[in-house]
């Protein structure tokens, strides 16, 4: 009898040993899988100016309606910003300090140093000015050898209307070599080609090549070409032809943007998936719900899709009397480092969220970067390669140019 019990007390001692191991892997999955890390304090560089000269910004539209078309690119500790309202082009360092400004002469006045020089006067040249007749610029990328690459909206005499894609052809891409000297404009086919449907983004990647990404009525379509200026690949994706996410529910695919991986032939394409809504009195479809994101990878030399990264939804929560609602809200997909790290954010009531995914979906990294959102009002990101994100924020009374090194976050994992 007594050997009976304890072959019993054996048993269930074993059987508690297999439970505790059990939740102890499950924890460390969890861990891995998912790492909550502290506020994040951004680093003010430099501000700058509202006005017309030539180390000030024109914001003056910031209160009006209509979009703001100005953007910030961050290459090599060098800051790009595309100041579309003023029609200008500015390089500066990392304390503000102003190299060289690519200016349309008819809306900004001559540079003072440009002045200062045709007035007889000895100055080290250490600035540089080259005048071009902008018309709209938008969107901006600079590679390693500091070409730089900028969308640009042609007049309307020189648009043209693809009819059989039913599409408007309005835009190219200006090259500009690191001089600020323009070297020839970028179109579907390469140089000299036809203009480009509505850009939604460009980029650069470690080979120096361009990648331009555009809205069609059917979806996007990537246009990738080499060092040079050669097409390599036109790569469309349609709405009716994206990945399939496994589940039991009829899900509807929402292309969201495309960004192309920085050392391979790859592109990340983001997708929002949404369910429909069935009210439970009368069983009818009452509209649509956020379900899930995901970033499929495609293999551009296969043509074929890796498995989905199922991208975690940030949950807002709103209270409504002594009930409070959950709901999920897509992230907005910043970009890819060299190492693959994805990067995603978002606004919340006390700054931004910002994600951060390896390409394997192992790590997770959420951190939040503290900012009074009621004072700013514009705002847009930049992220290196590296791993660095940058924006231009602007207040009511001048813009400021900040970063957060999140790279030190994603080397120290690498490490």
């Amino acid at each position: 009898m007594l050997y009976l019990f304890s072959q019993k007390i054996k048993k269930y001692d074993f059987f508690v040993l297999v439970l505790l191991v059990f939740s102890l892997c499950l924890s460390l999955l969890s861990c891995n899988r998912q790492q909550k890390l502290s506020s994040i304090e951004h680093e003010e560089l430099f501000r700058l100016s509202y006005g017309s000269f030539e180390d000030e910004i024109d914001l003056f539209s910031l209160g009006q309606t209509g979009i703001i078309q100005s953007f910030i690119h961050m290459q090599d500790g060098f800051f790009y910003i595309a100041n579309g309202e003023a029609k200008k082009v500015l390089q500066l360092t990392s304390f503000g300090d102003l190299l060289s400004i690519i200016y349309n002469p008819e809306t900004n006045p001559s540079p003072s140093f440009i002045r200062q020089l045709d007035q007889g006067e000895n100055l080290v040249a250490t600035q540089h000015a080259v005048s071009y007749p902008f018309n709209k610029i938008g969107k901006l990328s600079v590679d390693f050898n500091k070409t730089l690459y900028i969308t640009e909206e042609l007049p309307l005499e020189r648009q043209e209307i693809d009819k059989e894609n039913n599409v408007l052809l309005s835009q190219v891409v200006l090259v500009f070599s690191k001089d600020g000297n323009f070297v020839d404009y970028l179109g579907q086919e390469g140089p000299g080609g036809r203009p480009f449907p509505f850009i939604t983004n460009i980029f650069t990647n470690k080979q120096n090549e361009l990648i331009v990404s555009c809205l069609t009525t059917e979806g996007q379509i990537v246009y990738w070409f080499s060092q040079e200026g050669f097409l390599k690949y036109t790569i469309p994706i349609y709405n009716d032809a994206l990945p399939e996410l496994e589940s039991d529910t009829l899900l509807e695919a929402s292309l969201d943007c495309i960004i192309p991986d920085y050392s391979s032939q790859k592109l990340y394409v983001k997708i929002d998936y949404y369910k429909n809504y069935i009210d439970p009195e009368t069983k009818a479809i009452a509209g649509i719900d956020f379900y899930n994101s995901a970033v499929s990878v495609l293999d551009i030399e296969t043509g074929r899709y890796e498995e989905p990264i199922l991208i975690p939804s940030y949950t807002e929560v709103v209270s409504q009397g002594y009930t409070k609602l959950n709901y999920s809200i897509p992230y907005n997909f910043l970009g890819v480092t060299e190492t693959g790290w994805l990067f995603f954010t978002i606004p919340d009531q006390s700054g931004f969220m910002i994600q951060m995914l390896q390409p394997n979906g192992q790590k997770i990294l959420k951190n939040h970067f503290a900012l009074d959102l009621s004072e700013v009002l514009y705002h847009t990101f930049s992220l290196s390669q590296s791993g660095i994100i940058s924006a231009l924020l602007a207040t009511e009374d001048a813009a400021s140019v900040v970063w957060w090194r999140t790279d030190a976050l994603t080397d120290s994992f690498i490490r």
